[in-house]
């Protein structure tokens, strides 16, 4: 059993393979054929071993990666016919055996170039360190600069706020084990999961990043980059969300390629989600996934979500160019440090966007802090400290519910991060490191003002809402983020920050319940509230959930 792969020095027009005696065994490919002789006594004569029988053609994507497999029963030997142009052609054998044969034939040379494989310029890890607000700088070299006809460098920074287990820092750092190598063990194969049918090299040997929390990790370019890469190791259990659709150039499954350094692939998925106008693309795989996939477009700024805990995955990222074209200064970046053309930027009217879909009431099936959805949008703030409430309506006039919590993670354009667990049950899966705080368990008049978590800054904000369970039964409402102009006095509708933490968040001073009446019983109440919130201003001692 192996993988066998055969390079041309020019392009060949269509492959003829002819084959001996592939009793018991499977020829797979990736490439479709059509069957052109059979030795069965009935398309033709029968082989040197003897005659074929019950030939199949399978087709599966039961490995992330369609393939093309033949056998027979009996003593196989025919010819299969692949169309096209071809410089390189690979396909496997499933099983050990005494022996079986096949050459290969052409119609001919190609008037057909097929595009040459494309170099992956990767991420350089060398030197950098993480810093203590989980930072972290890399550099992308000798990219192809199109405006010099000269490699040129990217500068990247890389948040990761849950930190890093490991980064490797290539062959002269502590650790210098190769994760990227295939694993000889685990499959005879020995061509890299990590390129595929279309990319030229592997990642730089001993640069990985290695991270063991749930979070989101954020990527920034100093130049606008063309067509991200991203190799995964080990993300057995776990899985990656992205807010753009991806493609799978290569897989560490044992049928297309070799297995990766810790294993092989038995599955590995792409799942599309939409909820609430937003769609998201999960990387998600079993047994040990390891391999590459491919982000079409130009990015100044690249976003996904580790979804859960684990002891560790990893990843690092490469890109096939850049436009060298740095990042849009607009009105809305730069206002907090200098004014565009003797003006400033207007105030919109009413703005809000979707976090996430009313959820109806549902049983959980798996134990523990389930997370049940996950959104990700971006806001943009022209004043600064402008109002921003949370809210499970288009017009921020209700409060929203979450049972039992959503944790929300505000990205600023400097990338502060700042955020806040809203739960209206239990507090079991909040995030540590954000401030928690109680909200009413069913939609109640009065939004929740979430401006702090905005830090005056103005720009476009990225808003991330992950909603977790722990007990039965689970539900939520809708979710959004309202801001504006036009925006009509919402207020807190009931909620209470129960446990303090440093940085930035909600305070006492934030604490407002609203009471609307017009009896005198509604007056009183008024008054025995507001001398509530008082006391909890004042005192040092929190106050105690309701």
């Amino acid at each position: 059993a192996q993988i066998i792969t055969l390079e041309f020095s020019e392009p060949v027009e269509s492959l003829v393979l002819d084959f001996i005696s592939i009793n018991g065994n499977t020829l797979v490919f990736t490439n479709d054929f059509t069957l052109l002789s059979l030795g069965d006594r009935v398309i033709s004569d029968c082989g040197y071993w003897g005659c074929s029988a019950n030939p199949i053609r399978t087709v599966s994507d039961a490995r992330g990666i369609r393939t093309y497999s033949f056998a027979a029963s009996g003593e196989p030997h025919g010819a299969l016919l692949f169309d096209g142009s071809f410089t390189k052609f690979t396909f496997a054998t499933t099983l050990t055996e005494n022996w079986h044969g096949f050459t290969i034939g052409t119609f001919g040379v190609s008037t057909v170039v097929p595009p040459a494989l494309i170099p992956v310029y990767y991420f350089n890890y060398t030197g950098s360190s993480i810093s203590a607000d989980g930072v972290l700088r890399a550099a992308i070299n000798d990219v192809p600069n199109p405006n010099t006809n000269t490699p040129s460098k990217v500068d990247v920074k890389i948040t990761l706020p849950a930190g890093v287990n490991l980064v490797q820092t290539g062959k002269g750092g502590s650790n210098t084990e190769d994760y990227f190598k295939t694993n000889v063990a685990a499959s005879p194969y020995t061509n890299s999961p990590y390129v595929g049918s279309t990319l030229l090299n592997n990642p730089p040997a001993a640069q990985l990043i290695s991270i063991a929390k749930a979070q989101t990790i954020t990527i920034e370019f100093s130049y606008a980059v063309t067509d991200i890469v991203l190799d995964f190791v080990s993300i057995n259990g776990n899985s990656y969300i992205f807010t753009d659709p991806f493609t799978f150039v290569g897989l560490g499954n044992g049928v297309t390629s070799a297995c990766g350094y810790w294993g092989c692939t038995t599955s590995t998925t792409q799942t599309v989600v939409t909820t609430g106008g937003a769609t998201t693309y999960t990387l998600k795989g079993d047994g040990e996934p390891h391999g590459a996939i491919l982000f079409k477009g130009t990015f100044f700024r690249f976003t996904f979500k580790v979804a859960i805990d684990e002891y560790w995955n990893g990843f690092t990222l490469g890109v096939l160019g850049s436009t060298f074209i740095a990042p849009p200064i607009t009105c809305l970046q730069s206002q907090s440090s200098y004014v565009i053309n003797g003006g400033t930027c207007s105030a919109t009217g009413l703005t809000c966007v979707r976090l996430a879909s009313a959820i109806p009431q549902k049983s959980q099936s798996v134990s523990g802090c389930y997370l049940f959805a996950y959104t990700s949008s971006q806001l943009t703030l022209d004043t600064p400290g402008q109002k921003v409430y949370l809210s499970s309506d288009a017009g921020a006039t209700l409060a929203p519910s979450f049972d039992e919590v959503g944790v929300l993670a505000v990205t600023s354009p400097t990338k502060a991060l700042r955020g806040g667990n809203y739960n209206s049950y239990q507090l079991d899966c909040s995030n540590g490191n954000f401030k928690k705080v109680t909200i009413p368990t069913s939609t109640t008049p009065g939004a929740v003002d979430i401006t702090s978590l905005f830090g005056g800054e103005v720009g476009t904000f990225t808003i991330d809402l992950s909603l977790y369970n722990k007990y039965n039964p689970y539900s939520t409402s809708d979710a959004w983020v309202c801001t504006g102009a036009n925006l009509k006095g919402a207020t807190i509708a009931g909620a209470v920050v129960s446990t303090q933490s440093t940085g930035d968040g909600y305070s006492f001073n934030n604490v407002v319940l609203l009471i609307a009446g017009f009896s005198i019983a509604s007056i009183v109440l008024t008054v025995a509230i507001f001398a509530i919130v008082i006391s909890v201003k004042y005192s040092s001692k929190p106050l105690e959930t309701p």
